[in-house]
């Protein structure tokens, strides 16, 4: 490809550009004379958002995403107003579009705790053994049992519900990492997992006879709410120093998502 047929295809994608933002200007450009339906559509998805955020979580995402939509195109409004000199309308605009900046503000810090109804939608499945995390401070090397490969892995409660620790212990084994995965166990759908890994991995050593590896490392399982509990699969993998990876050790828990 030669220069002038470079030249050729630059200038074809500025047009292209060109025309798109001549598009979004007249659109801008009407927007702003509806200006005034901004903050009534804003202030009434608010409203439903508050009334729907402790009983439905998907009609509160609803309303919520419609918040938002209406609190982008308010911005639009007033600054389009502000471009065609309507000093007044402007002016007003602005003003109602700060008045709702606190009201915002509260009700995202809200939302942060409110239900999400994870568990309800990921029912226990009928028939699964599920293990249960011991409580805070409870000893995990007392649990285990060498001859026990089910025991290998331990996990108790944190400080608050979501919060966890882990132990695990194992038999001879090379230099490498170990970290844990986490699937709710019903859908196979994975649990904070890039955050789990990167909160749970730990170097380890060489090993030659059976030890423990990994001593009361904390990680956070996000998905549900507080004492509402839904059952997990939880793996532990390890990678040697040649990037070979395994998985040592699964074990199923029923678990509870932090209300952050």
């Amino acid at each position: 490809m030669n220069w002038s047929q470079i030249e050729s295809k630059m200038k074809r994608l500025w047009g292209y550009i060109k025309k798109l933002l001549n598009v979004l200007y007249k659109a801008g450009y009407g927007i702003s004379y509806a200006w005034f339906l901004f903050p009534v559509v804003f202030w009434f998805s608010y409203v439903k958002t508050w009334q729907y955020m402790n009983s439905d979580p998907h009609t509160t995402d609803l309303y919520l995403g419609i918040n938002l939509l209406a609190g982008l195109l308010h911005v639009i409004a007033t600054l389009f107003l502000l471009h065609r000199r309507r000093a007044v309308q402007f002016s007003i605009s602005a003003i109602m579009w700060f008045i709702s900046l606190l009201p915002f503000y509260v009700l995202s810090i809200c939302l942060q705790s409110a239900p999400t109804g994870y568990a309800a939608e990921h029912p226990i499945p009928k028939g699964l053994a599920c293990h249960t995390p011991m409580a805070e401070h409870a000893d995990m090397e007392k649990a285990v049992n060498p001859e026990d490969s089910t025991t290998y892995l331990q996990i108790r409660k944190g400080i608050q519900g979501g919060i966890y620790e882990y132990s695990f212990f194992y038999p001879q084994l090379p230099e490498g990492t170990i970290w844990l995965q986490c699937y709710e166990a019903g859908k196979n759908t994975p649990l904070s997992a890039w955050k789990i890994k990167k909160k749970t991995s730990q170097k380890t050593k060489v090993t030659d006879s059976f030890s423990c590896l990994v001593r009361n490392k904390e990680f956070i399982i996000y998905e549900g709410d507080w004492s509402e509990y839904y059952a997990a699969r939880i793996e532990v993998w390890f990678k040697d120093k040649k990037g070979n990876k395994r998985k040592l050790l699964e074990k199923f828990y029923t678990v509870e998502g932090w209300s952050r």
